[in-house]
């Protein structure tokens, strides 16, 4: 077992489990079961940060939209009679006010009779932290600054977080620690929800595609007894109903194959492959493979499908096909063009085009001569002629 984390004895900690139980005995619900937001931070930009609102005043008289949001609180400050934070969802942030008079939080009723009794304001500033998830229900208004803000009426405490966010200023910036603790990577960096939503829709669009074209999505067994279809190591572990040693499957291709053996044309499947082999920035012990098997295509038609998908997906996420990207080994952005069609070179067209060198008037170890000069090493070169020409690709060409 783990030692118990050493969390709870912080001060942080401590100081907001205190703020909860004040919370329960204000009579405020710190986690309700529900609660239904009309709006997310980016749709009401998008409708009123260039329309006409009005002013605070305005909002004040319940003269301008009335919305509900919903969303973690990522600032905080207080100006007196008014408080302003920004509460971010999952589409991004939106500006909330807090008034001294106007603003209410669900659940508690002030004790009039007792003059220590915090007021409403109070009970924001004092017994609510950033990072926790509030509900607001109120009424739009511009800043003089032009700022999207919503007059806060009602505030519903949705969650109180007894931890607090990464430091503002440093944010999280250890990579392993962004992997390693996603919720926070989320919270503090934006992009990073892009991203995976982004690549919600490149497996939707995936899968239409493939649909389309008559193909069948199935799904195979993630354990087999006999692991196939490429050369990796496995991870083992044991069918206790059978007594029998398993593997985690290293490829989806063998399944597949099968499928097209029983009758079945056309397959595919999106799924996770696991082999217990060496981390760096381009292998992961588990990642997630896409295979597709037609019977009576060559590899000319498997060409013509991937870049019509390629094409398809850059015009769905951008509207074109030219796409920048930022190489780190290089330090450079690339632009690269998907449109349809791709040119097409075989391996020893390419390497006779970007490295100026012809395989066919060479010998093996006039290959392994070249190869040794990129530092490969003299072990790895003791293969076929096919594969130092494959080496020849990876080494010369593939940066292309």
């Amino acid at each position: 077992m783990h030692p118990k984390s050493d969390y709870r004895n912080t001060e942080e900690y401590q100081n907001r489990s205190r703020k909860l139980e004040d919370l329960k005995n204000l009579g405020i619900e710190p986690f309700p079961h529900s609660y239904q937001p009309t709006y997310d931070s980016e749709t009401l930009h998008d409708m009123y940060d260039t329309a006409k609102v009005g002013t605070s005043e305005d909002a004040e008289q319940e003269k301008t939209p009335f919305v509900s949001v919903a969303g973690r609180i990522v600032l905080f400050r207080s100006m007196g009679k008014n408080a302003f934070s920004h509460i971010q969802d999952k589409s991004g942030r939106i500006q909330v006010m807090f008034n001294k008079d106007k603003t209410l939080v669900t659940g508690y009723t002030k004790d009039s009779t007792n003059p220590e009794a915090l007021s409403d304001m109070k009970v924001i500033e004092k017994k609510i932290d950033l990072g926790d998830i509030v509900g607001i229900k109120g009424f739009l208004f511009h800043t003089q600054k032009g700022e999207l803000t919503v007059f806060a009426t009602e505030v519903t405490v949705l969650c109180k977080s007894l931890l607090p966010l990464p430091e503002k200023h440093s944010g999280l910036s250890d990579k392993e620690l962004r992997y390693r603790k996603r919720w926070l990577d989320l919270i503090s960096n934006q992009d990073v929800q892009k991203t995976f939503r982004m690549r919600s829709q490149i497996l939707r669009l995936v899968r239409n595609h493939f649909e389309e074209l008559g193909f069948l999505e199935v799904e195979t067994p993630v354990l087999q007894n006999v692991y196939g279809g490429a050369q990796a190591r496995p991870f083992t572990t044991h069918l206790n109903a059978l007594e029998q040693s398993m593997f985690l499957r290293i490829s989806l291709e063998i399944p597949l194959k099968k499928l097209i053996i029983g009758g079945m044309d056309r397959v595919f499947e999106i799924g996770k492959v696991f082999r217990n082999e060496g981390i760096d920035k381009t292998h992961n012990p588990e990642f997630t493979e896409i295979e597709a098997y037609a019977a009576y295509w060559d590899y000319n038609d498997i060409m013509h499908a991937t870049e019509n998908l390629f094409e398809r997906i850059a015009l769905a996420l951008h509207e074109t096909t030219v796409i920048d990207f930022f190489d780190p080994d290089r330090e450079q952005t690339f632009r690269v063009d998907l449109k349809t069609p791709w040119k097409r070179l075989t391996m020893k067209e390419s390497i006779r085009e970007y490295a100026n060198i012809d395989v066919d008037s060479l010998s093996d170890d006039q290959m392994r001569e070249i190869l040794l000069k990129e530092g490969m090493d003299p072990i790895e070169l003791k293969v076929s002629r096919g594969l130092l020409i494959a080496h020849l690709f990876e080494t010369k060409v593939e940066q292309h």
